[in-house]
């Protein structure tokens, strides 16, 4: 990514992550502005927000959506179901790093409105550039002969962000004394103390999760001041600049942690910090290669793994709606972990593009929901079990948020996500994680169990379906008796995620030899789940009765679950679903739908899972055309990380797809169905995939020329044999059995 002059505002900075620090970075050529992050300083610590007049409300607000007042309904949901108080906490900006250059010193500060030395004018031959196959930003710039260059990375094997200044002629040589430079960090009034320390320079809050951001310099040649919260640089031949951000969130002394910190990283140069950070971060990158004639659409596939690995490793937190990168202190929607939908989306793409140990800090995440939930569910509810609302924070905070009816009361957050732990699972093969986590599928069941009540209907052995009310379908509403309402009991996406949920802890169960589990309950409760239903108009029915949407266009695609990101309506199993599926998108599109970037990303999902991949690219397209900053961030608008992350999966998916298929009568037999080229576009003809992978461990090298395959080599990276239905078949074979540890070449 190339820009031939600085940025000039926040979706014009290019950013810089290692999952635990963050930075947008400008590029000015005089006064240099980093934006910060660090992913734990968010607003304040846990509260109990629990309503206690939920759990007397209950059996009303049923009674209520029962008889078709669904008003008054919302009405009383909104006094005894909203959190008490309604906000959970936001995720901020730990600030600014400002840098002013000048050759000849006297550097001003943008607030006093003057300036002692002369600014860096008559720049010639600017150039910014984020190198993502390395995660390096450089800036470079000649300045009345002098060739200066800046180049930045935020290392993961050293924790810290580095910078390096340096000067040469315009033939490259070294040119000495040229480096002059104050830096400080900056947060407004926000902060509460700055200054100096052993020549570092900080400032750091004291309350709410109280942190520190320091910086330290280290320079050959020249001279160095360290006061009044600044470091002063002048005439140096070369300059390091490192900086660091410690919170109490993580470390009790966390002023400490930030001087030995950058005190331990100053001993290191240059290049072996560069060497380090290069080293580690091309053992991420380099697993996936993607050719395609459409440099486009690769660099939004590669920028986007790019951003994946930036901001959710092992021992982070997981990306919230921004990733890690959020210039606000009081954010859109929060910057948090919205689980009806955004926070699940950047999870999409892990496993598949080979990423999967980013999702660990996702599964951290629910862990830290548990205990919170299972509060939430007995205060709130009376039930057992854990639950969780449509947003959760870096407390993992369960209680409902805002006072929003379309999405506030919504109780499926936790089970949406527990879900991931079973797709994790079915790529992985690894049971010692299962084991860890199988309890979060389990709690989440225990709660549906004392949660679920009779609906109108019955199934076809006479039991009356079990509904989940009150619910809605995030974020969508109903017309009913002229007013629009939310509020529901039932609706298609709770009985999907429900279905998969039941189904995959029943297998999980019986896989782990989990005795003291009564599958036998949970497939009684699950065979009373209602299934998908075609509405009149040939669509998926939204709701559990046939009711008209106030929004036909709306952003949320929730009743399509199924299709993805669950796999339970394929056009080979159940077409007819399939055909209504496809029918609910052209109805949401003819409505305007897809209107934001997030959305249109999901749209790319449902169109490769429908093998149309000229209409995925049409979506991916829209995705370029409107909902694309010009740092190639996401705008819902405005900027939402998902929409990346949705369609780096979406891309995946048109070129290779996989799901599981169980034997019914063997706990532990499965097969792959492997779909190569499913959705490949015409643009997309010709070209090279490497290191993708599909379920059950499985690791895929292809190509393909004049859209059809040309070469392919599965590896299976697993401890036991996997079969293998292929689609297309290749060298007249659709079915392989893979030994353990062997690859296939054709």
């Amino acid at each position: 990514m190339v820009f031939i002059s600085p940025a000039s505002k926040w979706e014009e900075a290019l950013p810089l992550g290692n999952g635990r620090l963050g930075a947008m970075v400008f590029g000015s050529p005089d006064w240099e502005k980093i934006q910060l992050n660090e992913d734990s300083i968010w607003s304040g610590q846990f509260r109990d927000r629990n309503n206690p007049a939920a759990r007397e409300a209950l059996a009303e607000i049923r009674r209520l959506l029962a008889e078709g007042l669904a008003v008054e309904a919302e009405e009383l949901c909104l006094e005894t179901f909203s959190g008490l108080p309604p906000a959970q906490r936001v995720y901020q900006t730990a600030g600014e790093l400002l840098i002013g250059f000048s050759p000849d010193g006297g550097f001003g500060h943008p607030w006093s409105g003057t300036r002692g030395g002369p600014l860096l004018s008559n720049i010639k031959n600017y150039r910014r550039e984020l190198d993502i196959a390395r995660a390096l930003h450089t800036v470079s710039f000649e300045h009345n002969g002098t060739v200066f260059t800046r180049e930045c990375f935020i290392s993961a094997p050293a924790g810290v962000l580095v910078l390096r200044f340096t000067a040469a002629d315009t033939q490259g040589k070294p040119v000495r004394g040229k480096i002059s430079f104050r830096a400080g960090l900056d947060r407004g009034v926000f902060y509460d103390r700055r200054g100096n320390t052993k020549d570092a320079a900080f400032i750091t809050r004291d309350g709410d999760i109280p942190f520190c951001a320091m910086i330290k310099t280290v320079q050959k040649g020249g001279e160095q001041s360290s006061r009044g919260g600044f470091i002063t640089v002048l005439n140096a031949d070369e300059a390091l600049l490192l900086a660091d951000i410690r919170t109490g969130f993580r470390e009790a002394d966390y002023f400490s942690a930030c001087v030995s910190s950058l005190e331990r990283v100053s001993t290191s140069g240059w290049d072996q910090l560069m060497h380090e950070h290069i080293s580690e971060y091309r053992s991420w990158y380099d697993r996936v290669e993607l050719e395609i004639a459409d440099a486009n659409a690769a660099r939004y596939f590669n920028f986007s793994r790019y951003l994946l690995i930036s901001c959710s490793r092992p021992g982070s937190l997981p990306a919230n709606l921004q990733g890690i990168w959020n210039s606000h202190m009081d954010p859109p929607w929060g910057s948090d972990y919205t689980i009806n939908i955004n926070t699940q989306m950047n999870y999409w793409p892990a496993c598949m593009c080979n990423l999967a140990e980013t999702e660990g800090s996702l599964f951290d995440l629910l862990e830290r929901v548990y205990p919170n939930g299972k509060k939430t569910a007995q205060v709130m509810y009376g039930c057992r079990g854990f639950v969780a609302h449509h947003n959760t924070d870096i407390w993992g905070d369960a209680a409902p948020r805002d006072y929003w009816i379309p999405a506030s009361y919504w109780v499926l957050g936790a089970a949406w996500l527990g879900i991931h732990i079973w797709e994790h699972f079915e790529y992985t093969q690894d049971k010692k994680f299962l084991e860890k986590y199988f309890y979060l599928l389990h709690e989440a069941c225990v709660f549906f169990l004392d949660f679920l009540t009779p609906g109108k209907k019955t199934n076809e052995a006479g039991d009356q379906y079990l509904v989940v009310s009150p619910s809605s379908s995030p974020e969508n509403s109903y017309l009913i008796n002229g007013d629009v309402c939310s509020l529901c009991a039932g609706s298609e996406m709770d009985n999907q995620i429900l279905r998969k949920l039941f189904d995959v802890t029943i297998r999980g169960a019986e896989m782990l030899g989990k005795n003291d589990i009564d599958t036998g309950l949970l497939r009684s409760f699950l065979n009373r789940i209602p299934q998908p239903t075609i509405h009149s108009n040939g669509t998926i029915r939204e709701w559990n009765e046939e009711l008209e949407e106030a929004e036909p266009g709306h952003r949320h695609f929730s009743h399509l679950f199924a299709l993805w990101p669950g796999d339970a309506i394929t056009v080979d199993e159940t077409p007819e679903l399939a055909e209504a599926a496809r029918n609910s998108l052209r109805r949401r599109l003819s409505n305007s739908g897809g209107h934001t970037g997030w959305s249109r990303a999901w749209l790319v999902n449902f169109m490769a899972r429908l093998g149309d991949g000229e209409a995925a690219m049409e979506s991916l397209q829209a995705m370029f055309d409107h909902f694309t900053l010009p740092n190639l961030f996401n705008a819902h608008p405005p900027f939402q990380i998902d929409g990346n992350f949705g369609a780096l999966s979406g891309m995946t998916q048109m070129f290779v797809q996989s799901r599981l298929r169980y034997d019914k009568k063997s706990v532990t037999g499965f097969y792959v169905i492997l779909d190569l080229l499913p959705a490949l576009p015409k643009s997309w003809s010709s070209g090279r995939l490497k290191g993708v992978r599909a379920k059950a461990n499985l690791e895929l090298d292809f190509s393909w020329q004049d859209s059809r395959l040309k070469s392919l080599t599965i590896r299976n990276n697993g401890k036991a044999g996997v079969k293998v239905l292929l689609r297309p078949e290749c060298a007249g074979k659709n079915e392989l059995l893979l030994p353990p540890g062997d690859n296939v070449i054709f």
